[in-house]
This record gives structure tokens, sequence and C-alpha cells, in this order.
């Protein structure tokens, strides 16, 4: 299938396309990504994304450690640049995942390090290797959302200001930056995807011990274990979450997307951890609620997330498959 790459300068020209839906500028021909490098293939989102991949796509999971399943692997080192353009070449697009997550590097240097410089290995690999496509994995902790920093609006949507405080949320917001200095390039399409708090399916008992401690909110008392199970830690004030396949399914369709250069996505849940009643806890969290720009989404459904997917759900006709009361059913039936 024919898609059809934005012209930036004829903004009224549009040409409505079946993969999306969505109204696409006209432009050079693009032809739908086939063959498609993910870094990171091996990772813990990594291998849901090969998975979601195998049915349309022809996927190499490229990464410094094997994948646990068959699935072609290149073992390539993102800090390598000669390494990525030679990968990269004779390929559709790429998905950007590999780095470190939050709380797994060493020390906050290392963010920068490895997420920031590889983040930029890619780009220019991709820009030489003449991939012109691909999805990059941002967080929605470039938000720099606390318990004592509210957002500024319900529902928080891509436009939300970035105040981000640790260096993994700063490594995202750098990420975005440079992307978009790619694409004003105008050699690259770049759509960057902010997932929330992915939860795994082996994490999932572990949210629901620390959902029943006295305090969610904070640490567990160590040594502690709820029925042999280490509850998962303090959650975030905003209690957001996705589920790993979803995610998955995101980043599959953020490849078919074609009607701006750069764009952003926010993927979540349509509830929260827990399910709890969103403007009641906000308002407990933060000692106020913030300003409510879309009322009726909470009149409609008091459990709706705070993050807005909207974008998501019209552009990459993308939405999140059930609620929390799955992921508690998918935990019991363990």
């Amino acid at each position: 299938m024919e898609y059809m790459l934005p012209d930036l300068g004829e903004p009224g020209n549009v040409l409505l396309l079946p993969s999306t839906g969505a109204a696409k500028p006209k432009g050079r021909v693009y032809l739908k990504p086939e063959k498609v490098v993910v870094t990171g293939g091996s990772g813990r989102l990594g291998g849901h994304v090969m998975a979601a991949l195998e049915t349309n796509h022809q996927a190499i999971a490229l990464d410094i450690n094997p994948p646990h399943q068959k699935t072609p692997y290149i073992a390539a080192d993102i800090l390598d640049l000669p390494a990525l353009t030679g990968a990269f070449k004779g390929q559709d697009a790429v998905i950007h995942l590999a780095g470190y997550d939050d709380g797994q590097a060493p020390d906050e240097q290392a963010y920068m390090a490895t997420n920031v410089q590889g983040a930029w290995n890619v780009f220019q690999a991709a820009e030489d290797a003449g991939v012109r496509h691909l999805v990059v994995a941002s967080s929605t902790a470039a938000l720099g959302l606390y318990h004592d920093r509210a957002p500024d609006y319900l529902p928080i949507d891509e436009a939300h200001p970035l105040r981000p405080m640790g260096a993994y949320a700063l490594s995202k917001q750098v990420i975005e930056t440079m992307a978009r200095h790619y694409v004003a390039r105008g050699s690259l399409h770049i759509v960057c995807l902010r997932p929330t708090l992915i939860v795994r399916p082996e994490k999932e008992a572990q949210i629901l011990a620390q959902l029943a401690l006295p305090d969610p909110d904070s640490e567990p008392p160590a040594q502690l274990d709820a029925d042999g199970v280490r509850p998962y830690g303090a959650l975030s004030a905003i209690r957001t979450y996705v589920r790993s396949h979803d995610a998955a399914r995101g980043f599959v369709a953020a490849l078919d997307y074609q009607a701006r250069p750069f764009d952003i996505f926010t993927l979540a849940a349509n509830d929260g951890i827990g399910r709890p009643k969103t403007l009641p806890r906000m308002a407990a969290v933060f000692g106020a609620c913030p300003e409510v720009r879309d009322p009726a989404r909470y009149q409609a459904d008091p459990h709706a997330s705070v993050l807005d997917t909207r974008h998501a759900r019209d552009d990459l006709c993308w939405q999140p498959q059930g609620d929390w009361r799955d992921v508690v059913a998918s935990a019991e039936s363990e």
C-alpha cells in the first residue's frame, strides 16, 4: 500500500487513507514500512513489540543481548554509530526502544550518556542509511508530575508543559527535542510515543500487593512480602499505567502514521491503577483539584485516566484494551 509523505509547502491538500482514517497532506509517495529494526528488541517492552510485528512486518531485534524468543537478531550497541548505520541499511523503519529505563541506570550520568547519545546515534544512522521513518520511545515521565508537582489541567494532553526533574525524565525531553531537530532538517519522519508506567504481566501481582498497603504511595517496609509477593514500590501521584501488549500495539500503529513529519502521542489505559475516582484523588493528593478542561469526561466515567489519549485514538486508531479490572483478573488467575 502506498502512503503520501507530508509536504509542508502544501498544507491545504489532503488525502484520506484507509490505514488510520486521518487526513494526510499530499506529497511524495511513501511505501508502508515492512522491514523494521527494533532497537532494544530483546528488552522488556521490546519482546512485546517484536511479537506484535510478527504478522505484517519483517522485524529484526537490535540489542546488546540476544532475545528470549526465536527471532531475527543483530548484536549491536546504540553507542556504536557505524554498527547502527550498517544495520539500518535496506530497512524501511526503525522503532527505537533501547536505553536505560527509569530506575535502571547505575547513576544519573548514565541516562544522558546512553539514552541521549544513543538516540542521537539512532537518528544519525537512520539519516545516513536512508531510513525515513522512526518511532521513538519517550515517556510521560517527562511531564515531571509528582506528589508536590500537580498538572496544570486535566486531562493531560500532549501540549502540557514538560518539567522533568530526574535525569531519566530529562533524557526523554532531550530526545524529543533532538527528534524535532532531525525532522526540521527534512531527512526523517519521527513519531515520539509517551507510554506511561508499563505494567508487565510479571509485575501485576506486585502492584496489587502495593495497593493493599496502608500507604501505596510510599515505599514498602524492608523485607515485607504480601502472600509471598514483594510489593511493587511507591506508586505515582497520578496512578497512570498501560499494559505491555497495549503499548506494543501503539508502536506498531505508529509505523503507519504519516499525517505530520513529527508528532507525539500519549499511550495510557482508560483508567488508573486501583481504579480510583479520579477527581477526588487529585484533590486529595495535591490539596486542590487542577483545572478540569473536560468535565464531561469525568461525569461520564469518574474513573477516567488523567492522561488524554484521544490523539492516539483519533490519529493512530489505537485504544487500550480493557481496564484495571482486567489486570486484577489476570493477576488472580496466575
